[in-house]
């Protein structure tokens, strides 16, 4: 979920499981081997709408860059007009009805390079390789969000790897920096997050926690894998299945896929922790030095994926 100040008093409403109207009429776009449907909500030109397109088949190109494919074959896209906003996307949120997507609060007069460079399409659309672990395990799917965030955006060639990392570094210590609930575990916490306002704690923490977990994957399999790998397999195995996961059982999941203990182990030990661990050890598995708060690579190429990247 993206916060802004314009719409920060929306994070106060509970997730709800929604059907669409038999009414509603989708526009499709077809993206790679999938398709968003579209919902028009608000008066938009011609021109504008052609943007929209742009922006978001762009976006959807580059999430395939994963693991070669939209997380859901079919995605909602909820388009919302909020014309008063001064940025391109102030507010997001995922979906989880039928189909699941992505709701887009957007001010459609800003340009496309506006809506392109946005962080928030490449989050929200991450969120949905994976199901909806429950509020107690939010801070597994942000942490997933907020790490492929960033990955995504280098792989499409929005950001280099340095930036990448560097950006990625600024969120783990403002993940530190939000010190205020050390007596609570992060388990505790995230079901609390909204109410607390502990967002920074709990996003950064789970992506830290993929980020340990992404550089166990390979170390176990002699570069063979990675978190890629496992979220195909998952993808392939498991997603569209009908049934509630939580955060753990997710995390079993993985391990099985893994064919190691990686994941679970990783989990317990991070919903125990009171405070964001120690990310210097794991940025330097992955060949990124700090020179005070800015980072340096040592070893480039972590963030690629399998395939060819696109060149910025």
């Amino acid at each position: 979920m993206k916060l802004s100040r314009h719409l920060l008093a929306l994070v106060a409403l509970p997730m709800v499981w929604q059907v669409p109207s038999a009414t509603t009429r989708f526009e499709e776009l077809p993206v790679a081997d999938g398709v968003m449907l579209i919902d028009w909500r608000g008066d938009y030109s011609a021109d504008q709408q052609e943007k929209l397109r742009d922006w978001l088949s762009t976006v959807g190109q580059t999430v395939t860059l994963l693991n070669g494919r939209l997380p859901r074959d079919t995605i909602r896209i909820e388009l919302t007009a909020y014309a008063s906003a001064g940025e391109a996307v102030p507010f997001a949120m995922v979906k989880r009805r039928n189909p699941q997507g992505v709701e887009f609060y957007i001010n459609p007069s800003q340009p496309l390079d506006a809506f392109v460079t946005d962080w928030t399409a490449y989050h929200e659309l991450s969120h949905l390789f994976i199901p909806y672990p429950g509020n107690a395990d939010v801070w597994f799917s942000e942490g997933l969000a907020s790490y492929y965030q960033n990955v995504l955006q280098y792989r499409g060639g929005l950001l280099t790897e340095r930036e990448a990392w560097q950006k990625l570094l600024n969120g783990f210590m403002r993940g530190r920096d939000d010190d205020r609930h050390r007596d609570m575990t992060l388990g505790e916490l995230s079901p609390r997050m909204r109410t607390e306002r502990a967002f920074m704690r709990v996003y950064w923490s789970g992506a830290l926690y993929f980020l340990e977990a992404d550089l166990a994957v390979r170390e176990h399999s002699d570069g063979t894998a990675r978190l890629d790998t496992i979220l195909a397999d998952y993808g392939e195995c498991c997603l569209e299945a009908r049934r509630r996961w939580n955060g753990r059982q997710i995390a079993r999941e993985f391990d099985r896929l893994a064919g190691a203990e990686i994941f679970v182990p990783l989990f317990d030990r991070y919903a125990a922790s009171m405070k964001i661990p120690d990310f210097r050890p794991a940025l330097a598995s992955a060949g990124v030095l700090l020179d005070r708060d800015t980072v340096r690579l040592s070893r480039p190429g972590f963030l690629d994926a399998a395939g060819p990247r696109i060149n910025p």
